[in-house]
């Protein structure tokens, strides 16, 4: 056989081959691919407060113990303690001193985003969900859970949700307080013809009353998982989560809003302790935070706060001075802005194994005004003491840093930044 031949019988086997692959690795019809997205630069807002990161890496400090990785923490300064949702599926209880870490309850599935019940200390709200990777038991359920610390006792509070499409109509709707038009599980009570259920519980939060818990559902198709199972979702920029509202009093769970993209974390907004008229929440993959209006002059809309952020805003928290936190999961690649520019090579990027994505190391939080609009502290870090941050909560002396990585151990903390140091550092800006 001659070498023309040789090579091209090659090629052909080559094109053969790649045919069977791409064929054979198509992804699933939910998954479809969107017309392009302009994502932009950085807001030069946020460039003004961005800080070094070796200015983090010096103040980064790891709690050592046997804790896994976590996507949340509640922390009890006063009690020396904090409670972490461990990704092997247990909520932790870690001493701030460093001593020995214990799981404190084993709950269903993999915890998310914890918060204590305003109400009463002694009770802890989460979600709970699968983990990509990892091997659920066949009867531990997608939900919204209760934990009472002092038994250790874990309660379902709501597993189905009303009957509405995985895939939503394909516009973006806010429900407003009094529409009746939202669709709703009236008191708990499944059943086949009106529930389904609940796919994805990421994170939550609760009402300063003590009475509602708004709670995020990013996707609700097959395959809905934290961590690899949102990968698609975060190629396709597709148009699919949700936010409901559980009622204690009554048992009915509401939904809030559909058609926006991976909904996630979620901060509840009420002025001098009034009924919540707006809630903030974050789209993932999408670099954005989003308002939604419940009731009031704008109630049924929605605000975008910040859009093409610097990284993929997680989860946010609130510190007792009114100031936001948001940890910044992953910072926002310059090939990922051009693959959502130029979709054409999407389908080939959702074919790929995980491994092989183009995925940056880099990962960061922001900090903003307590109304969310005005950037206050940005940084972006790489190394070996916080590697994927899912959350940042503020306690009185330390912004505490859940990691969501299953090969770290311990608790991340950082004290707070000079804030007079930042204020001066935006005046400068503000004077160029």
């Amino acid at each position: 056989m001659t070498g023309r031949r040789v090579v091209g019988v090659g090629l052909l086997l080559g094109v053969v081959v790649f045919v069977a692959w791409w064929l054979a690795s198509e992804p699933p019809s939910y998954l479809a691919v969107g017309p392009a997205v302009d994502f932009g630069e950085i807001d030069e807002a946020i460039r003004a407060v961005e800080v070094d990161a070796n200015e983090m890496a010096t103040t980064l400090e790891r709690i050592p113990s046997q804790a896994p990785g976590h996507d949340d923490i509640i922390v009890r300064e006063a009690e020396g303690d904090a409670f972490i949702s461990g990704m092997d599926g247990f909520i932790w209880r870690v001493p701030l001193d460093g001593s020995q870490a214990e799981r404190f309850a084993d709950v269903p599935l993999m915890p998310s985003g914890l918060r204590r019940a305003p109400d009463d200390p002694n009770v802890i709200y989460f979600c709970a969900s699968r983990l990509y990777g990892a091997t659920h038991r066949e009867d531990e359920r997608v939900g919204l859970y209760r934990l009472t610390v002092d038994t250790k006792k874990v309660k379902p509070v709501v597993t189905e949700v009303a009957d509405v499409p995985a895939i939503p109509a394909g516009h973006r709707k806010v429900y407003t307080d009094d529409d009746p038009s939202a669709p709703t599980l009236a008191g708990g009570d499944p059943g086949e013809a009106n529930s389904r259920a609940l796919a994805f519980c990421n994170d939550l939060d609760v009402s300063l009353d003590g009475k509602r818990i708004y709670f995020t559902e990013p996707i609700a198709y097959e395959g809905a998982s934290m961590g690899g199972g949102a990968v698609g979702e975060a190629i396709t920029l597709g148009d699919n989560g949700r936010l409901w509202r559980h009622d204690l009093d009554t048992g009915d769970t509401r939904l809030i809003a559909d058609g926006f993209h991976f909904v996630d974390g979620i901060l509840v907004e009420a002025i001098d302790g009034a009924h919540e008229e707006s809630v903030l929440v974050t789209q993932t993959p999408g670099f954005a935070i989003t308002r939604f209006f419940l009731a009031g002059d704008r109630a049924g809309t929605a605000e975008d706060v910040w859009t093409s952020l610097p990284g993929m805003p997680d989860g946010m928290d609130r510190g007792s001075d009114g100031r936001i936190w948001v940890g910044l999961f992953r910072k926002r690649s310059p090939f990922l802005t051009w693959a959502h520019k130029n979709p054409w090579i999407k389908p080939l990027l959702l074919r790929l194994p995980l491994d092989l994505l183009p995925v940056p190391k880099q990962t960061g939080m922001l900090g903003l005004s307590p109304d969310g609009a005005t950037a206050e502290y940005y940084v972006m870090y790489e190394g070996p003491v916080l590697t994927d941050a899912a959350v940042v909560v503020p306690a009185e002396s330390h912004l505490y840093i859940a990691n969501f990585d299953r090969e770290q151990r311990g608790i991340v903390r950082m004290p707070y930044p000079d804030r007079d140091q930042l204020k001066d550092q935006l005046k400068e800006h503000e004077d160029e």
